[in-house]
């Protein structure tokens, strides 16, 4: 070998920020002077600088190159190990200056070496709005950015005063590095303000990082008095524009439409009592003839007979209840009595219930026909009730089909498969028999 490297810890610790030093030692095991190009490689290359980067090495001798690995105190580069190859590669001496008994090479030598990136943290919070304003309770956003490199956890406390309370939402996050995470803050005045001026609430949200200090950031919510200051002079205002107006209506306007009405009306009303009058005469003159004739048919001892009343159609009250069991990516059927031949099934409620919050797809249908299409994750309860009945006709059977496409996820356990029922209330009618 014409040329050996080494370094000088094989491992270097870097806090970002901060420079760190390690040496790459050339020997020249050749036997004339040789000049040495070095190059930092690999993922943590860009971070490398070797002084000086060109050495010449006399034959027999060893020379230095010193290597700063400074990592810079960025979220864009995590915490953890980062590879590092130092490429030393001999330069070729211009013709005619080679010495031709001694053994040359240009293929290069790699020594490696690892860098430790430290762990740091940064965490920096802002409220926005910084100043909120409203009448009852309002949301604000609280931002929490960790420009460290390694995932924090933070804790979320909110301080108020005896007139305002500071709730966050999520008393802890988890941000990883180089994010943001938003958290909303309730601010809940205690007591209202009716009137006058407006009160200010200063108000503060600590954030206390997983490692490093706790950072306190401030705000003021301004609380409106519900009713603003011009709310009474418009409440007078119109309180006397409606006074105006009822004055104005019993003085001038109320008598003018009175008589106006009444001469309106005056004429149509004897014109309309006169044929009311014509109208009682006629039906005094009906009701005479009726009379008469009712009195000679019961002289003449006939008797007659009310033609019979035309048969009914019979209905009974019905209630059905499906339940439908399928796994997951499969399809189940469940099914109530056909109708008998010659009835219909009038349905007028369905209760829905899809007790486990399963995903999946319930058809209610009889033969090719779907009545009701649903998704189950859309609800848990649901009443169906309807005015015009649903028909189902007869020799039809009613079916609940469903597609179970990810079961729900109860308190408690994990189920294997989705479930769904539904409640069928109705009528079950039957035509009269003909003739």
């Amino acid at each position: 070998m014409a040329v050996a490297v080494s370094i000088e810890p094989a491992a270097l610790a870097a806090a970002p920020g901060e420079a760190a030093q390690a040496t790459v030692s050339v020997r020249n095991d050749t036997g004339i002077v040789e000049e040495y190009r070095l190059h930092a490689l690999g993922p943590g290359g860009e971070y490398v600088t070797l002084a000086p980067d060109l050495v010449s090495v006399y034959p027999g001798r060893t020379e230095t190159v010193v290597v700063t690995v400074l990592v810079p105190r960025s979220s864009a580069v995590p915490a953890g190990e980062l590879d590092v190859a130092i490429q030393v590669t001999p330069v070729i001496a211009p013709a005619g200056t080679e010495d031709a008994d001694v053994p040359r090479t240009t293929e290069p030598e790699v020594v490696e070496f690892v860098i430790r990136v430290e762990e740091f943290a940064a965490v920096g919070a802002e409220i926005v709005p910084k100043v909120s304003r409203s009448r009852g309770r309002k949301r604000v956003r609280l931002a929490v950015d960790n420009n460290g490199n390694t995932p924090t956890a933070a804790a979320l406390v909110g301080a108020g005063t005896e007139r305002l309370r500071v709730i966050p939402r999520d008393p802890e996050v988890l941000i990883d590095a180089g994010h943001a995470q938003f958290v909303r803050v309730t601010l809940s005045p205690r007591r209202r303000v009716w009137r006058g001026q407006a009160v200010s609430h200063p108000y503060s949200v600590t954030v206390t990082p997983a490692s490093g200090d706790p950072l306190v950031v401030d705000g003021i919510h301004m609380q409106d008095p519900v009713f603003p200051s011009w709310f009474w002079k418009a409440l007078l205002a119109l309180a006397a524009l409606i006074a105006l107006l009822i004055l104005l209506w019993n003085l001038l306007l109320k008598p003018t439409v009175e008589q106006t009405a009444r001469d309106a009306v005056k004429e149509p009303l004897a014109e309309v009592q006169g044929q009311a009058q014509d109208a009682q005469k006629t039906a005094d003159g009906a009701q005479q003839t009726a009379d008469e004739a009712k009195a000679a048919a019961g002289s003449g001892g006939g008797t007659s007979t009310p033609p019979p009343a035309p048969p009914q159609p019979t209905s009974e009250d019905q209630t059905y209840t499906l339940t439908v069991t399928a796994g997951k990516g499969k399809n189940a059927t469940s099914s109530v009595p056909a109708i008998p031949d010659g009835s219909a099934l009038q349905i007028t409620d369905l209760v829905f219930n899809n007790p486990q919050g399963d995903v999946a797809t319930l058809q209610l249908a009889y033969g090719q026909k779907v009545l009701l299409s649903l998704s189950t994750e859309n609800y848990r309860d649901l009443d169906l009730h309807f005015v015009t009945p649903i028909q189902v006709p007869s020799g039809q059977t009613l079916q609940a089909r469903l597609n179970c496409i990810a079961p729900g996820q109860p308190t408690g356990r994990t189920p294997d498969n989705c479930v769904s029922s539904v409640l069928i209330t109705g009528t079950l009618v039957t035509p009269p028999p003909a003739g």
